[in-house]
């Protein structure tokens, strides 16, 4: 191979690593179109080699100085032309790869959900538009939001309930960086403990940003403590706000994720169901958890009532009460939930009472940058390839099992064909 061809070849390969990295739409014309655009590009290079020619025929002193500039520019054109051909032809298979790949992958995902949901033909028509949209306007890839479904139909969510909640919990994962797929666990588990319908995800998702966001934690920590305080604040009818404020002032003194969890729970345990200890400290402090009609005070009024008494008390009767009250597993929460500066305790509560699409503009912050266009530029790129996948799959489908029988077949006649060779 001469130079100056290793060159062009170089070149080409480069190109198209290059367009097969970015995927370009235009990269669609057939073997045949670009042959046909090869073709017309010679023709014009050759016309114009002739008009002009014909125009330096009548000087030749300007002929002579401008033949060797001429002849440069001729070769490059048909370089340029064979370049493209190249380029655009390894852009479209790297395309066609894509696409296949990125909608088996898509596929494969949609059919797990639909094992799990029992979802009808029309349903799956509505989550796999669902599906495709946000994976072609989000951070998020379809396949993605088809996972973050998967954990939802686990939970036992119908097709409906996974519409209207994916888009809440999409922007939740955006807005704190956790995996998407963790935080439909989170989400799906924590809004059943607390009774919440999935319509109210939206709701669920901007308390949890607002918790996370001004106070010492993240979502994903947040979610653990769920894991071991919300079964229970749930069933004492104790709203999200109220509990996410309790582990956000626990956070905040370094109490996090299972740890805030679990004193949460040995905390409101011992005063549900108090023990002979906590029953006299509550006595003594004036505490109940129902009000003097019998009925169940919201988490906070409990908050308030406890920081309250608390706050007459000396440091070694604030342990002594905390221990009495919450027991050795929930005092140290307890007393962070009661320590915590009133700044700190209205700083939270106001971001909590007013979260109302926290979690949506938080997610919209966070991709206000380049990297963010760069993340949205390849998640229209993914729905491009499923939208090209669409059009070709059922083709492929038909080759795919075509194969798989003759390979059958084929097995079938050599068994019955051939004699068996018995080694010893």
């Amino acid at each position: 191979m001469s130079g100056g061809n290793r060159k062009d070849y170089k070149m080409y390969i480069k190109i198209a690593g290059e367009i097969d990295k970015s995927l370009p739409e235009s990269a669609r014309l057939s073997k045949a179109e670009l042959r046909a655009i090869a073709r017309e590009a010679s023709a014009a290079s050759a016309a114009t080699s002739t008009s002009f020619r014909k125009g330096l025929q009548e000087s030749k002193s300007v002929f002579d100085e401008t033949k060797p500039m001429f002849d440069k520019f001729s070769n490059a054109a048909k370089k340029a032309t064979k370049v493209t051909v190249a380029a655009v032809t390894a852009a479209s298979v790297a395309l066609g790869t894509f696409s296949v790949k990125t909608g088996m992958a898509y596929e494969s995902q949609m059919s797990t959900v639909r094992a799990l949901s029992q979802a009808s033909d029309a349903d799956m028509l509505q989550l796999d538009k669902t599906a495709q949209h946000l994976g072609a306007t989000t951070v998020w890839t379809a396949k993605e939001s088809g996972q973050a479904m998967e954990y939802m139909a686990m939970a036992g969510w119908n097709a409906k309930q996974m519409v209207d909640a994916v888009p809440a919990t999409m922007d939740l994962a955006s807005a704190s960086g956790e995996d998407l797929a963790e935080v439909s666990d989170i989400v799906t588990d924590s809004m059943t403990a607390f009774n919440m319908k999935a319509k109210e995800a939206s709701h669920f998702t901007d308390v949890l940003a607002a918790a996370a966001t001004s106070s010492n934690t993240n979502v994903g920590k947040l979610g653990e403590s769920f894991k071991y305080a919300a079964p229970l604040a749930g069933s004492l009818g104790y709203s999200i706000e109220d509990t996410s404020l309790a582990l956000g002032l626990m956070a905040n003194s370094g109490i996090k994720a299972s740890q805030a969890g679990t004193s949460m729970r040995s905390w409101l345990t011992r005063m549900a169901k108090p023990t002979d200890e906590s029953a006299a400290a509550m006595k003594k402090l004036g505490l109940s958890l129902k009000d003097s009609h019998g009925k169940m005070k919201p988490l906070r009024t409990v908050i308030k009532e406890t920081r309250s008494a608390f706050s007459g008390l000396s440091k070694s009767q604030k342990a002594q009460y905390a221990a009495m009250l919450a027991g050795k597993t929930g005092m140290s929460g307890l007393l962070a939930v009661v320590q915590s500066a009133d700044g700190d305790f209205s700083k939270l509560s106001d971001a909590i009472d007013n979260c109302n699409g926290a979690a949506k503009k938080m997610a919209e912050t966070k991709l206000d940058n380049l990297e963010g266009d760069v993340t949205l530029f390849k998640s229209a790129m993914d729905g491009a390839g499923l939208e090209i996948y669409d059009e070709i799959k059922e083709p492929l489908r038909d080759v795919v099992q075509e194969g798989t029988k003759w390979v059958t077949n084929f097995a079938k006649e050599f068994k019955e064909n051939f004699p068996t060779i018995k080694r010893y």
